[in-house]
């Protein structure tokens, strides 16, 4: 005699076993090693991130399911030597749904075993430069001060890159085009409707100016970066060097104002 169990019975086990394997994956994940990203760094606190197997490359992950998955704000010279590739187990944090134009998914990796953040280590070993861009200014100190480390030791990129003085606009023509430190004294301030200028010398047809759009200061506000006090302040920023009259840097994320101390070192 065949014993027949009652649906109810059936009903109950399918509901136990839906209802504990998202139960195991998620303390599985929980179990990994807490990122080492800043508190405040992360889209979603307490988010466990993606997990992705892959093979990792600098700054990018090219996972099994095709997609490609990128470190954001790195600047990565191409002289820089690029760490070998290697089959990966990672976690990955969107911080933009949309992708590049190279079809990559941006946002944060971290190594699943050890919870090392791809780009403080890239930063640290002098292979990539922080470049903000798109990460929240939460994250940056942590990468300014690894970076910092790296260039006291001329590792990587910093053998031969270097901070460019804002007082010598004539030796920034060459970096026209390239990601680049510039440090100086601000001299003055300049604003029209649309744009606030950080002038570091008295003739802005050849002198060097950083630009900040006014849209955009309350974000750097809030991010305790107040703009319009920067007159007579010593500051190191960062950017794509372009040229419009004399050299310039546009400025669209807070980290890449730096204030500095009156021998140079970050305040």
């Amino acid at each position: 005699m065949v014993r027949r169990r009652s649906p109810a019975k059936i009903l109950a086990r399918l509901k136990a076993a839906c209802c504990t394997a998202p139960f195991l994956v998620s303390v599985a994940l929980a179990d990994q090693p807490r990122p080492a990203l800043p508190d405040g760094c992360l889209p979603e606190a307490g988010a466990v991130g993606q997990p992705l197997d892959g093979t990792l490359r600098a700054a990018e992950l090219s996972a099994g399911d095709g997609v490609v998955y990128r470190q954001i704000d790195l600047h990565m010279p191409e002289a820089a030597a690029l760490p070998e590739g290697g089959a990966r187990q990672m976690r990955f944090w969107a911080v933009s749904e949309k992708p590049d134009r190279w079809r990559r998914r941006r946002g944060h990796l971290v190594d699943a075993a050890t919870g090392a953040w791809t780009a403080l280590d890239l930063v640290g070993t002098g292979a990539a430069i922080a470049a903000p861009a798109l990460a929240r200014p939460a994250c940056f100190s942590a990468l300014m001060q690894a970076e910092r480390a790296a260039r006291a030791r001329n590792l990587g990129v910093w053998k031969t890159e270097r901070v460019q003085s804002a007082h010598r606009p004539g030796a920034l023509a060459s970096r026209v085009g390239r990601y680049t430190l510039v440090a100086g004294r601000v001299l003055s301030l300049g604003e029209t409707r649309s744009t606030l200028y950080l002038n570091f010398g008295r003739r802005w047809s050849r002198d060097f100016t950083a630009t900040i759009a006014i849209k955009e200061l309350d974000a750097f506000t809030a991010a305790g970066v107040d703009a319009r006090s920067l007159e007579g302040a010593a500051i190191r920023v960062r950017g794509v060097l372009l040229q419009s009259g004399g050299p310039l840097v546009e400025i669209s994320h807070p980290a890449q104002i730096e204030r500095l101390e009156t021998d140079g070192t970050r305040r």
